[in-house]
């Protein structure tokens, strides 16, 4: 096989009804190649949807697109060694986000994303990757009927992995209708992983309560809350208002804050969603206008049942927008000024209408970048600008010529007795 010594880029860009999809070609111990091909969505063939961690570590791997270098995390190239070989044998094709989008291209990007639902939930599976076994597994063990002894054994560091803890893999998880969990070679079926979970954990299998389950054994399982949630398709009244998701996964984490946003819109109610897609997902938004869009959709909507109450001490929903400090009281009552009162959400407004409020809630210095009149400080805290200083000294100033020209003025009136 003929490999050039060039990086990958890619050939044109990817309309919303169009999907990139991974078609392995040749998976051995050391290189992974694979074909990228562009379809319609309406057209798609069979595929698994590929739910993971980014993790934190630096692309150092490379696999082959199309006979080109593409660098990939270490995590990454693990999960399509182990999934690429279960797709070049069931001759499926493998959706991954990191590389079926053009994460360079924000025009791609955005319009990719805001269709994350619907590529997860149409998939023929979802497959996810909670990473290789901390022990290898034997060779002869190293089939697709792998033991479910392993994951029972296993099952406190299984369900404590880094996957359970970030924000998109919630409604990757939800959404999917056949859900396979990978670790190096073994496999379970997600329905089997839940009854195993329950059972350990002494919960039921089935939560019917809306919120993340408030039980000790949340605690000691980390996959506990998510794995018994119920299946959004079968159960479509779990979908819930943006507040109520901000709240119960104000924990999820994430490296971009938008996506505390972004990576719950596949799982707000239908009629929550048409208003906020007129202005998410957008990565060229500033954070904190995203958030403050996220307010005011909260304040003035609230699941379209009237406005919500929300100030610095309502932690929940500020931990869900990331902002998680309590002591950052004015921070939070900044943002929340702006939401309610500094941006109309009512109005039939698009990303452009948005954009021009937000930015005359900035010069205005409202709540934005600078705080009232300073910046904001790597605590979130308000550091005071120099402008009010100057703005009170003046002040001072001022008040004191008058008062000293009154008295001088007093002095040189006062009669003259001889």
């Amino acid at each position: 096989m003929t490999v050039e010594a060039i990086d990958f880029t890619y050939p044109s860009s990817a309309n919303p009804d169009e999907l990139r999809l991974l078609d392995p070609i040749a998976i051995t111990q050391i290189s992974l190649h694979f074909a990228l091909i562009k379809v319609p969505r309406a057209a798609a063939p069979a595929y698994a949807a590929v739910s993971y961690t980014w993790g934190d570590d630096e692309p150092s791997e490379f696999i082959y697109l199309d006979n080109q270098r593409f660098s990939v995390r270490p995590n990454l190239w693990s999960c399509l060694h182990y999934l690429g070989r279960d797709a070049l044998r069931s001759r499926t094709k493998l959706w991954v986000d990191a590389i079926c989008i053009n994460q360079n291209d924000m025009v791609e990007r955005n319009s990719q994303v805001r269709r994350m639902d619907e590529t997860y939930s149409r998939a023929a599976h979802v497959s996810v990757w909670l990473g290789l076994p901390k022990i290898p597994t034997p060779h002869h063990l190293q089939t697709t009927d792998f033991p479910l002894w392993f994951w029972d054994d296993n099952l406190p560091d299984l369900a404590n992995r880094p996957y359970w803890s970030r924000v998109w893999v919630i409604q990757e998880f939800l959404l999917g209708g056949s859900i396979r969990l990978h670790c190096g070679d073994a496999q379970i079926e997600a329905h089997d992983f839940q009854e195993m979970l329950c059972h350990a954990a002494g919960v039921p299998q089935y939560n019917t309560s809306f919120s993340i389950p408030a039980h000790p054994a949340a605690a000691a399982f980390r996959a506990l809350p998510l794995v018994t949630e119920r299946h959004v398709d079968k159960h479509p009244e779990l979908l819930q208002s943006l507040h109520d998701l901000l709240v119960a996964h104000r924990a999820a984490e994430c490296k971009d804050p938008r996506d505390k946003i972004f990576g719950l819109l596949g799982l707000v109610t239908r009629e929550e969603r048409v208003l906020l897609q007129r202005f998410f997902p957008d990565y060229e938004m500033e954070v904190d206008h995203v958030r403050v869009i996220a307010l005011a959709h909260v304040l003035q909507c609230n699941g379209l049942g009237g406005e919500a109450e929300v100030d610095e001490r309502s932690d929940g929903v500020f931990e869900g927008l990331g902002i998680g400090e309590v002591t950052v009281k004015e921070r939070r009552r900044y943002l929340a000024r702006a939401g309610v009162r500094g941006f109309d959400y009512g109005d039939d407004w698009g990303v452009g209408e948005a954009s021009r409020a937000l930015k005359l809630l900035d010069d205005e210095g409202w709540w934005g970048v600078g705080g009232e009149d300073g910046e904001w400080d790597q605590t979130g805290r308000v550091r005071r600008g120099w402008g009010r200083f100057w703005l009170v000294v003046g002040f001072v100033l001022v008040v004191a010529a008058v008062v000293s020209a009154g008295w001088w003025y007093g002095f040189l009136e006062l009669p003259v007795f001889m």
